[in-house]
């Protein structure tokens, strides 16, 4: 055992001669972080490119749905669409009448909107209010009327009637427009 020992303190004893003498410890961790550090600004710099790569695409396609929904775009009333992913209706869609009505929920840009569900919008209750109907609307593929309640710009409670329908787009993605039909002021007495 006292072999051993000695043998662990000579080494012990040679390592750190060497390391007071020539440094070798510290210049073989130097050169590995610079080793390190070439190759993560290299890996850096893909990460960047596909990110601004990313970013004008989503351009693109935010200005593709413009084109796509372009026939709603000088309609009167306000009109949305959302695609159903998963168990969330994504927004895609809100035409100028929409962000002029309601842009005190969307920050007043068309394009804030887009990728974003009624939770991330709106209260929770008026949220889940619009889920159940957009739900409804996916499942039956009926158009359903509706009335919801939310707050006008100046934060007074409104009444709208609301009316969804559904598209099914090359049988997988699951379109509910909805349109506004009337906005009316909110009656307590009713």
């Amino acid at each position: 055992m006292k072999k051993i020992s000695e043998k662990f303190r000579r080494l012990l004893f040679f390592i750190s001669n060497l390391e007071k003498r020539h440094k070798i410890i510290t210049y073989c961790t130097l050169l590995l972080l610079t080793i390190l550090g070439y190759l993560l600004r290299n890996e850096n710099k893909d990460v960047n490119v596909e990110s601004a790569t990313l970013v004008e695409k989503n351009l693109h396609l935010k200005g593709n749905m413009l084109i796509f929904n372009s026939s709603y775009e000088n309609l009167p009333l306000p009109v949305w669409q959302k695609v159903k992913r998963g168990n969330h209706f994504i927004l895609q869609y809100v035409n100028p009448v929409y962000v002029q009505n309601f842009g005190h929920f969307i920050n007043y840009s068309q394009f804030d909107v887009i990728g974003k569900n009624n939770f991330e919008i709106f209260p929770n209750k008026l949220a889940q209010t619009y889920y159940e109907g957009d739900v409804a609307v996916a499942i039956t593929g009926k158009a359903m009327e509706s009335f919801h309640y939310p707050v006008d710009k100046n934060g007074n409670p409104i009444k709208i009637k609301v009316l969804k329908w559904r598209k099914i787009r090359d049988n997988k993605d699951t379109l509910v427009y909805g349109i506004i039909k009337e906005i009316l002021p909110y009656d307590k007495k009713k």
